[in-house]
């Protein structure tokens, strides 16, 4: 009988020892990305924390930085936006994250409301590439919720194949094999502290597309006159958000859209109208500036999600609905995880090569610069530089001709100064102390502190050929962090 009893024991605590390593394994092995993705969504719903969900497609995660909407305005948010995700997806990914929390707003954009095809595997709409692309990004969406009924719904809602929805439920089938690829984040999910996505599900893109397509506004002749499988899952999601007592919006994000785009966009604003729900078509409305905004014609790079963040934050202010939660001890997660992302962006101005980009994320608020461009310079040669330049300044002049130009930025302040040509600026207040600056000639000009003529911070035997200098300074040391002399020529700009 003891025997039995031992050999049982024995039987128990192998089994136990067995499922214990199937489970680490299939928990190491999955891949991690969307874990990453969600993993302080899954925190921070436990602990009420999440005030607004944006969902919707890749023009979600690049549009919307939850960082900047609690550090200009205190509002939680959480990007849960999925690269190539279409409104059926969104709908179930809503679904899913309802069940964890109940937000005070949604905010779904409508970006391929046009889309009539029911599943992502279709094969009779989708070539083989496009159904692989599809169903791919939708492990992102889909890997973090558990198995349950829901999740059965959703994959059979979404796919057709019987073999592929077996990929989402059961996904040891597809990461099985991932041995030769682990890295040591893959076995630190076993103790919880594998990374994590540190912008509450966005993601940035920082590329500056100088030449975006503009394409012909939509008519009447290009408006869609019926219903598609779209806006059938518009409609799911906006009755599912009335139904549960939670605000709704309807966006449409801004891009190089194309005309059809622009005519979809109508169709959202119909059935957002048929609901009496807000609709805010950023194609129509003066938020961002496609010719410095886009990381590439369909997505937002850095300064353009800022805007729509920041545009989206006073939309949400002018509701009353929501609490600024800054200061509070309980949100110091969401103060920690600003911090980080300022900090990451302070490096990446004065580490990036690309001068387009580089000047295109000076215009974020709180630094402070000084460029000089001198005459004759390939910028005059370069609309698009100009335009960025422009937008540094606000005046326009540098486009004026083709005489000496100079910027400065007091981030401290945000008051910006800029003189062309012989025009002098007698005493400008900067971090650095009050400059004067003069253009004497091409290959001398003047940039001083008032109260110290021998020093010319614009003036250097050793850098007489490049055209183009720009001095980054601490906004409230005055500290001079980065001087690069940069050389124009055919539209490329080396330093």
């Amino acid at each position: 009988m003891k025997k039995t009893i031992f050999n049982t024991i024995k039987i128990v605590i192998f089994l136990l020892i067995l499922g214990g390593c199937i489970f680490a394994s299939t928990v190491v092995l999955r891949r991690k990305d969307s874990d990453f993705k969600y993993a302080d969504f899954l925190s921070e719903s436990k602990e009420g924390h999440i005030d607004v969900l944006f969902i919707g497609s890749s023009h979600v995660i690049n549009a919307i930085n939850p960082v900047v909407l609690y550090d200009d305005y205190g509002y939680t948010s959480y990007n849960m936006g999925g690269h190539g995700s279409l409104l059926q997806s969104t709908y179930w990914e809503l679904r899913e994250s309802l069940e964890y929390m109940t937000p005070e707003w949604v905010v779904v954009d409508t970006y391929m409301i046009e889309k009539n095809v029911k599943y992502l595997d279709d094969r009779e709409e989708y070539e083989d590439d496009d159904i692989n692309t599809s169903v791919e990004q939708l492990h992102l969406n889909m890997d973090v919720w558990p198995y349950n009924d829901l999740k059965v719904k959703a994959i059979d809602d979404l796919i057709s194949d019987e073999k592929t929805k077996n990929e989402f439920l059961y996904d040891f089938i597809v990461y099985h094999n991932r041995w030769q690829n682990l890295t040591a984040n893959d076995f630190k999910t076993l103790t919880g502290t594998a990374d994590r996505n540190q912008l509450f599900g966005g993601e940035m893109r920082y590329k500056v597309e100088i030449d975006p397509p503009i394409h012909p506004e939509a008519t009447e002749g290009d408006y869609l006159t019926e219903d598609t499988v779209g806006c059938e899952y518009l409609r799911k999601i906006i009755e599912l958000c009335q139904d549960k007592g939670i605000g709704v919006v309807v966006t449409y994000y801004p891009f190089a859209a194309e005309t059809g785009d622009k005519a979809a966009a109508v169709k959202a604003g119909e059935i957002a109208a048929e609901y009496d729900v807000p609709f805010l078509n950023m194609l129509e409305l003066d938020v961002v500036d496609l010719y410095s905004d886009l990381n590439d014609h369909g997505h937002l790079n850095v300064t353009g999600a800022t805007k729509v963040t920041d545009y989206m934050g006073e939309w949400l202010s002018n509701t009353g609905d929501l609490i600024d939660h800054r200061g509070d001890p309980e949100y110091s997660h969401w103060e920690d995880n600003a911090e980080k992302f300022q900090a990451e962006l302070d490096d990446m101005v004065l580490d990036e090569d690309n001068l387009y980009v580089k000047l295109n994320l000076l215009k974020l608020d709180g630094y402070s610069f000084i460029l000089y461009v001198n005459e004759d310079s390939g910028v005059y040669h370069d609309t698009a530089m100009m335009h960025i330049i422009d937008n540094l300044s606000g005046s326009g002049k540098v486009s004026t001709d083709n005489s000496a130009y100079v910027v400065i930025k007091d981030g401290a302040t945000g008051k910006v100064y800029d003189a062309k040509g012989g025009e002098i600026l007698e005493s400008v207040p900067t971090a650095m102390g009050n400059l004067y600056y003069r253009f004497v000639e091409k290959y001398y000009r003047i940039l001083s502190p008032v109260d110290d003529e021998d020093t010319n911070y614009l003036y250097d035997d050793g850098h007489a050929a490049e055209d183009i200098q720009l001095i980054i300074f601490d906004s409230e040391t005055g500290e001079i962090l980065s001087h690069d002399y940069y050389r124009s020529y055919g539209g490329n700009y080396e330093r």
